[in-house]
């Protein structure tokens, strides 16, 4: 199979395992933001990383609650420093965790660093990651991440292990 139709395999069964609805916001106008916040946070990263000092151990950092005011996401870090001023979190060695009004984990994502904007509840991965969602596991490099519009975006070395992905009527 050629590298084209596998990157628009790739391409199609993430946004396909990450959608809940089936059109929650418009991705063609979306896209634009998207890539304007993932060249910030990418700066920002570098930026926290040039800054750290003396990172706390053992934080974790709730981004999101429930309408129900239950944890829908938080991020273990086992070093994270807090730079208030520009509402950034740089996390090191970090696992990222939504989970469902019962409590029981929706979504993993582990991550060697990560930068997060509390105020955008977006981020960026700047190394490799591995994330598990349902039976489905995904593997890459270079990812941005938007909480509230539950929107993922990994720029290399895609990996898509999955038994809950069919591909009705697609011819190859």
């Amino acid at each position: 199979m050629n590298k084209p139709v596998l990157a628009l395999l790739a391409a199609l069964a993430v946004s396909l395992l990450f959608a809940e609805e089936e059109s929650r916001f418009d991705l063609a106008s979306a896209t634009a933001r998207f890539a304007a916040d993932e060249e910030r946070l990418k700066s920002e990263f570098e930026k926290c990383s040039s800054k750290l000092d003396r990172p706390s151990e053992g934080i974790v950092v709730p981004v999101e609650n429930h309408p129900n005011g239950s944890i829908k996401v938080d991020i273990y870090a086992g070093k994270a420093q807090f730079f208030e001023k520009e509402s950034l979190v740089w996390c090191g060695d970090v696992i990222v965790r939504e989970y469902d009004l019962d409590g029981k984990v929706k979504v993993e994502l582990e991550a060697e660093a990560c930068v997060i904007d509390r105020k955008t509840k977006s981020g960026w991965i700047k190394n490799r990651a591995n994330g598990r969602y349902g039976k489905t596991k995904i593997r890459g490099c270079g990812i941005y991440f938007s909480f509230p519009e539950e929107f993922v975006k990994i720029s290399s070395k895609v990996e898509i292990e999955s038994s809950d992905i069919k591909f009705e009527g697609v011819e190859l």
